[in-house]
């Protein structure tokens, strides 16, 4: 290993790439880390997170092309708005910087598949921000899928709802859509064949900016599956999934780090250890990196999620079932 501290640079100093921060300099007190730049166009954004962390001027920058030049800077964590995604991904590949991409991937597959093969060309880390990879009441699930916990699953339920403001210039699909659908594979180990979604701007009324979006999935198992995605409901944040199979149900909130089992006319609770999903990402990032950690979120996940949400979003405008990948 390296004798040097792994630089990082987080880019984008919004609401989520704050949070980025504080786990990168928590995680430079146990790992061989290093936070060497926030960057961000708005220098309100970067004065805000200085004043929060209390960090050092020369830790501050607007331009994002210095930082790609800084060869003391060997990974980057992009959180910036979806659609720069692939264009400063592809930068940040090509100066041969390791990157972990907040999601969605791209807005379009074929630009994440090229992300995904100029990592290969560039032999350098691509992990894609799949977050719930790594919340360890999904992780404990998927165990207990293996192991028949519920026997052979028949139809999932994914409910992604809360009350807010719906993100400017952003589809409920492409923006909360990633992580019900990249759950979903992993609880599955499969992916969908094809998918019939609806969705609606109640709010906002505009072309593309649907604020809710229910989904059904079909795969080549005999399985389906629902899912609900929602910025206007008016209940407690929900991030849940419902597996039911052949010999019972299994209830997984994943916002809280619970699993509760039913069989027939029981219940039985199922213990997880909570744990910082963030932490936990990024220090598998640091890993790939420095310990050649074999992937958890590989750029072809990333990209197989793209073409998911991309089918969905056609299924929005067609009104009918559509084929996943032409399959």
């Amino acid at each position: 290993m390296d004798s040097k501290p792994l630089g990082v640079a987080v880019i984008g100093a919004g609401y989520w790439g704050r949070k980025l921060v504080g786990e990168y300099l928590s995680l430079s007190r146990t790992k061989d880390v290093q936070l060497k730049y926030v960057v961000d166009s708005d220098k309100r954004q970067l004065f805000s997170v200085s004043n929060q962390f209390r960090l050092a001027r020369r830790m501050l920058e607007i331009d994002y092309s210095k930082v790609l030049n800084d060869k003391t800077v060997a990974a980057i964590h992009l959180a910036v708005p979806n659609e720069q995604h692939f264009p400063l991904g592809m930068l940040a590949l090509e100066s041969r910087k390791h990157i972990l991409l907040e999601k969605p991937m791209a807005l379009r597959m074929h630009d994440a598949l090229k992300l995904a093969r100029r990592a290969e060309e560039e032999s350098v880390v691509l992990h894609v921000g799949h977050i719930f990879r790594f919340n360890n009441a999904v992780r404990e699930a998927r165990k207990l899928l293996v192991g028949g916990a519920v026997g052979k699953p028949l139809y999932y339920q994914l409910r992604w709802e809360a009350s807010v403001e719906p993100p400017e210039n952003r589809d409920i699909v492409f923006d909360l859509g990633p992580h019900p659908v990249d759950v979903l594979n992993y609880l599955s180990n499969e992916w969908p064949t094809q998918v019939l979604t609806l969705g609606k701007s109640f709010k906002r009324k505009l072309p593309n900016r649907e604020e809710v979006a229910q989904t059904v999935a079909e795969f080549g198992s005999d399985v389906f599956a629902q899912i609900s995605l929602s910025w206007l409901y008016a209940g407690p944040k929900n991030r849940g999934v419902s597996i039911t199979g052949t010999s019972g149900t299994m209830e997984v909130d994943a916002l809280n780090q619970k699993i509760l089992i039913y069989r027939r006319d029981t219940c039985k609770s199922h213990p997880v250890k909570p744990n910082n999903t963030i932490l936990s990402m990024i220090t598998h990032f640091v890993n790939s990196i420095m310990l050649r950690e074999p992937p958890q979120v590989s750029a072809l996940v990333g990209a197989m999620t793209v073409g998911v949400l991309s089918a969905m979003r056609e299924s929005m405008k067609e009104r009918r079932f559509v084929p996943v990948l032409g399959d």
